[in-house]
């Protein structure tokens, strides 16, 4: 049985905690222009998702909270 090389131990130990490697193998095939374009698109769904919550959450009103 071949002794793994570090690099190798560190992918094995990755897959065994759950990265998904292939994701990543995608993704690093991907230009950066195109990275960017995805994280563009990821970061304006994230804002748009968050504005949206704001709205929603403006709609209700407040209760007065009494002592007792």
């Amino acid at each position: 049985m071949r002794e793994m090389n570090p690099t190798d131990n560190a992918i094995e130990e990755a897959r065994r905690a759950g990265i998904d490697l292939d994701l990543l193998d995608t993704n690093l095939s991907l230009s950066v222009a195109e990275r960017w374009r995805q994280h563009d698109a990821a970061l304006e769904l994230a804002l748009k998702l968050q504005r949206a919550a704001k709205n929603r959450d403006g709609e209700f009103q407040p209760i007065a909270l009494t002592s007792h």
